[in-house]
């Protein structure tokens, strides 16, 4: 089997529930993770006859501030259609969504392919539509009869649904993609986009053609001579970034391994097996033709004008590629403290926080790495062993702005720096305190530094013996037992040149 004789060609759409109060058609909470089945629910998210959908105008303006941030041109006119399929958590029979005019469309959004180098992905189209309920599949212990329960707590739960073109060509591509999409969603306020809740989902469409009989040509994949395009296989529901990327790679080679072996490709809907790490077949693909698509005559055409557009526009912030391009440029962070201080809103909104207050004291491009070096390094370290987020609440931006700039004026040694911010988190005790009481430990220590010294000496005599016979190891061990004797609150250097002071003299 030779993949390098073929092409993997692959189209992603990635659909996330927007961050409103109610739902899409009524007037229900979208409060439903962990709530009782069937508690946030009213006829018109029920399907109920005669119940009337009335659009939800925030989650429309998400809907098209996300296709600002992607660069796409905006419809001046809104249309929802009826896409009919029947399935238990479709209460309707059907789904209010978007077919032939989406909100958004022709976008694009740069990534980072797997050399490093910007790669263009082009999108199809951002569109509105309601999502649908959650069925849940069980069998009876004693009986062994199988049943399915269905909770309409989401059901109607405003979506997004983002399509790319089949321009990407790898599953690391697919990958970066989704990771980007979450990121700008999260930064916007569109969405959560926690997969675990189920708040972003992605299913890609995956194809293998043999290169050179190809070609990619006005957002199409189209077929060079007599060449017979092999179909495409869709992957459902997949519920995590890192699933994105391992089910293409499956899929890719199980593509690959059937056509060498002459079986013929079928047109289909797998999903992703997690346990396993397998794609299983689920049905046959099915076209727009099938949905029977019509236009929703609940919904009046909903004008978008200009003014709405500029208004939209206004909440647009600096996204995760400029701030990343920026604290490279202007801090001059590596790209990689860059990328994790930018992965997350939160975590770039704390570290400028901390970092508008240490460079009150020192220049701020030094300020900057100080900051950034402590963030990626111990902070994010003992948060993670505590289970924690880098928060306000957990640990005060005043508080590890201090700390930063006693350790950047050698006031405390990076190990006694660590220490004290993990007996903060750990134990819940003022850093603030800590700092101050630490600080009054070392200047007792400097004065005493000497007589701590002359007892390492006389305590250690072997290491002594050691040193003075050209082991220069034996110095380090001095040092440490001295920091160890003054509980870390010695500076090393001083405690150095007093011991070499001593031991030469």
């Amino acid at each position: 089997m030779e993949s390098s004789k073929y092409d993997v060609i692959i189209g992603l759409e990635i659909h996330i529930q927007t961050k409103t109060e109610s739902k899409m058609f009524c007037s229900c909470s979208t409060k439903y993770f962990h709530k009782e089945p069937n508690t946030q629910v009213c006829p018109v998210c029920l399907g109920l006859p005669g119940a009337l959908p009335v659009p939800n105008k925030r989650a429309i303006e998400l809907c098209i501030l996300l296709g600002l941030a992607t660069n796409c041109d905006i419809e001046n006119e809104i249309h929802f259609d009826r896409k009919h399929y029947f399935y238990p958590d479709l209460p309707k029979g059907y789904q209010i969504s978007q077919y032939k005019r989406a909100i958004c469309s022709d976008g694009y959004i740069e990534i980072r392919d797997e050399d490093g180098k910007k790669y263009k992905i082009e999108i199809e189209r951002i569109h509105q539509e309601e999502d649908v309920a959650k069925s849940t599949h069980h069998t009876e212990i004693n009986s062994g009869l199988e049943y399915s329960l269905i909770d309409y707590n989401k059901s109607g739960m405003p979506l997004i649904e983002l399509v790319t073109k089949p321009n990407i060509r790898s599953a690391y591509q697919a990958k970066e993609l989704a990771t980007k999409i979450r990121q700008i969603a999260r930064y916007l306020g569109i969405s959560d986009a926690d997969m675990e809740k189920g708040q972003m989902r992605c299913e890609p469409n995956i194809s293998v053609q043999e290169k050179g009989k190809w070609e990619y040509k006005d957002g199409k994949i189209l077929p060079i001579g007599n060449y017979m395009l092999n179909p495409k296989v869709e992957i459902k529901n997949i519920g995590s970034i890192s699933a994105v990327e391992k089910s293409i790679t499956y899929e890719v080679e199980r593509l690959i391994k059937e056509i060498e072996e002459g079986k013929e490709i079928k047109q289909q809907t797998r999903g992703w097996d997690a346990n396993k790490s397998i794609t299983v077949f689920q049905r046959s693909k099915e076209t727009a033709d099938d949905y029977r698509y019509m236009p929703e005559p609940d919904i009046p055409v909903i004008e978008v004008t200009e003014k709405d557009i500029e208004r939209i526009s206004k909440e647009i912030i600096e996204l995760p590629d400029e701030k990343r391009d920026r604290y490279i440029n202007d801090y001059e962070l590596s790209e990689y403290d860059a990328n994790v201080l930018t992965s997350d809103r939160d975590i770039s909104i704390y570290y400028e926080a901390v970092l508008s207050l240490v460079s009150k004291d020192i220049d701020t491009k030094k300020a900057a790495k100080a900051c950034a070096n402590w963030l990626t390094g111990a902070v994010f370290s003992i948060a993670n062993d505590n289970n924690l987020d880098i928060t306000e609440e957990n640990i005060q931006k005043e508080d590890l702005a201090k700390l930063i700039l006693e350790f950047e004026e050698k006031i405390l040694t990076r190990s006694k720096a660590e220490e004290l911010l993990r007996e903060s988190i750990e134990k819940k005790i003022d850093l603030g305190d800590l700092i101050t009481k630490a600080k009054t430990e070392a200047r007792n220590t400097t004065g005493n530094l000497s007589s701590i010294v002359e007892e390492v000496i006389k305590e250690n005599s072997k290491a002594v013996e050691d040193f003075k016979s050209g082991k220069q190891a034996s110095l380090g061990f001095l040092v440490g037992q001295v920091m160890q004797k003054s509980k870390g609150t010695a500076d090393p250097n001083s405690a150095r040149s007093i011991l070499m002071e001593k031991l030469n003299g």
